[in-house]
């Protein structure tokens, strides 16, 4: 359930100690002075932190002892190689009792800056259809993106979190894995902990008391909120209908009062015309969900 996590913390001078101990921290530093600096790519400064890597997850080390985590701890219990199997709570607390031995750190005291919840789950039809066909969120049209780490995928950005959809059996078997079925993963990624406040998440604690709890409130309720266009759609409907699949359509009137009833009619159209794709995968993915606790 969860997959990438941003934690922060301030050590003491022997917490430091400790940890610079146990694992290599690197820096950069100003030739000519001496000095700790870290030039961007732009050429601006920024502020000098020391950095080192526990298989894929990073951390940084402010002046001070101010301190950063970052990572998937889905990968992280994969030993950093991959995150297309299932990951639920078990998993999570093995990977951190992993972590934390490593380490040393105190990480449930913690503070979540950021986190990425989702589930990863065989679709009910192929994952590029429901994906191509996955248009709106909130009258934003979703964008494709690609990184290294993650491969393609299809992303809606707000001010508080990203909605994402991957295809990750198709990112995974192109590095050699061996999958052989479909998985389609849906994904908030949450920037802004404000989100989280009614159910009390501050520290990594916390999350982990909840997450089950956030999983199943918000994912489904996320994907029911989709702009989905059924591809399962019958010939004869498919007709009246295909303005509705083209994402030029609903761009050019995203910030129109006219969009909420276009909205609404290409819902009714569907109705007893599709296989009512989008509700057989919030279905399925409750079901996955359930397996996870």
């Amino acid at each position: 359930m969860i997959d990438f996590i941003k934690l922060s913390s301030r050590l003491n001078s022997t917490q430091v100690s400790d940890l610079k101990n146990r694992i290599d921290f690197n820096g950069s530093y100003n030739e000519s002075t001496g000095e700790p600096e870290k030039i961007l790519a732009n050429g601006k400064k920024a502020s000098y932190r020391s950095t080192a890597w526990i298989k894929n997850i990073k951390l940084d080390l402010f002046p001070k002892g101010y301190i950063e985590l970052a990572g998937s701890l889905h990968k992280y219990y994969n030993d950093g190689k991959h995150n297309y199997n299932q990951f639920g709570r078990k998993e999570t607390e093995i990977a951190l009792k992993r972590l934390i031995e490593v380490t040393g750190l105190q990480l449930p005291y913690y503070k979540v800056r950021s986190v990425e919840v989702g589930v990863n789950f065989i679709p009910p039809i192929p994952s590029d259809d429901i994906i191509n066909n996955a248009l709106m969120y909130k009258r934003k049209p979703f964008e494709a993106k690609h990184r290294n780490d993650e491969g393609n995928y299809n992303q809606v950005k707000l001010y508080e979190y990203l909605v994402k959809l991957y295809n990750k059996r198709l990112h995974y078997e192109k590095q050699g894995h061996d999958i052989g079925h479909e998985i389609l993963r849906f994904e908030l990624k949450i920037i802004k902990m404000r989100m989280l406040a009614k159910y009390r998440v501050f520290t990594l604690e916390d999350l982990m008391n909840n997450i089950e709890d956030i999983a199943r409130d918000l994912l489904p309720k996320a994907w029911m909120e989709v702009m989905f266009y059924d591809p399962t759609m019958n010939k004869q409907t498919e007709e009246q209908t295909i303005k509705y699949a083209n994402i030029n359509f609903w761009r050019g009137i995203a910030k129109e009062r006219s969009y909420n009833y276009h909205h609404r009619k290409l819902y009714r159209l569907m109705e007893g015309n599709t296989c009512a794709i989008q509700a057989q995968v919030k279905d399925v993915m409750l079901d996955t969900l359930d397996c996870l606790v």
